[in-house]
Parts: structure tokens; sequence; C-alpha cells
């Protein structure tokens, strides 16, 4: 199957973890750029690369920042949590027209699952992971994808609302153990 997805992003990583990575499935990301806009993969940019940036220690409510089609200050996160520790996987520029191509999204979920591991082993079972998404749609779904119910952390999910102030809770996913 394939997955062409268009929603608020809380809402795209809850449809991807609903979908499941178990069942093999093409996501695809909308285009805006070049003209006309298009559902087409296009090619791969030389020398593409995300980067992780950990905190000093895990004192602190956890939080993955996915600072990807925007940049997403650390006052932000530390607005809505207090005391934070964050994890942020983003890239040079960030910017709304940076994934280009499906070895893109491959890096993506290569990456996040030894990161979602690697936060998972740091807290008490049963702590909730903050997602600060600032990411392609396609992103976001694999995102939810990659998302065990058994595995992973519950995921408490936030959305930017500029008319409520910055990021406001959206929903929690994940949350059997």
């Amino acid at each position: 199957p394939s997955i062409f997805a268009l929603a608020p992003q809380p809402l795209l990583i809850l449809l991807g973890h609903l979908i499941r990575d178990i069942s093999a499935a093409d996501v695809y990301q909308r285009h805006r750029e070049p003209l006309p806009p298009g559902w087409t993969w296009q090619n791969h940019p030389d020398g593409f690369a995300y980067s992780i940036e950990r905190p000093n220690g895990t004192d602190g409510l956890p939080a993955l920042v996915l600072a990807l089609s925007a940049p997403v200050a650390d006052d932000r996160v530390i607005a809505r949590l207090g005391d934070a520790a964050i994890w942020r996987m983003t890239i040079p520029q960030p910017n709304n027209d940076y994934l280009k191509s499906a070895q893109q999204l491959q890096q993506f979920r290569e990456l996040i699952r030894p990161l979602m591991d690697e936060i998972k082993n740091q807290y008490p079972p049963g702590t909730s992971l903050n997602i600060f998404p600032a990411a392609p749609v396609s992103v976001c779904v694999e995102l939810g994808r990659v998302i065990q119910p058994k595995a992973h952390m519950p995921l408490r999910l936030w959305d930017e609302n500029k008319d409520l102030g910055g990021f406001i809770h959206a929903l929690d996913i994940n949350l059997s153990q």
C-alpha cells in the first residue's frame, strides 16, 4: 500500500502508529517545490545527514524535538514542561522543503528507532516522552509507524498553535504497556 497523508502533525503520528510498520508501505511526501507541486520523489541531495543533539543529563521530563521543517527553540519546550531533558533531531537548515527523497525518509527511520530506545533506557517504565514535532507529513507518519506498543514509551504529542500561545498538548498514544 501507499500512504499519502495531509493532517495536523499529531494526527499523522497517530495514523502511522495505527498502521504500524509490520506491513510494508510506501509513505509519500507532497512537495511544494519545484513547481508544480506533487508527490513524486526527487533526487537524493548529496551529503544530506540528520543530526542528533542529546541533553547534558536526564533531569526533567524527557522531550524529543523534531526540528526539521522549522527550528524549535528550547525555551518553547521549557515553557510547556518546565524542567526538561531535550533530545533534538535536526538538519543544518530546517525548512519546509528539505525532504526530497525516499532515502531521506529511510535515514530518518534508521535513526529514530535507536534514538527512541536510547531515551527509553534513561527513564523508569511508564515515563511519557513528550514529542514536539516541526516535521514533514511523511516523517510524522513514519515516526508513528516505528513506535512499538510493548517496547516504546508512552508518547505525549504536542502541536504548535500560535493562537493559543505556542505548543499545546494534542494527544497521547501508546499508553497501554
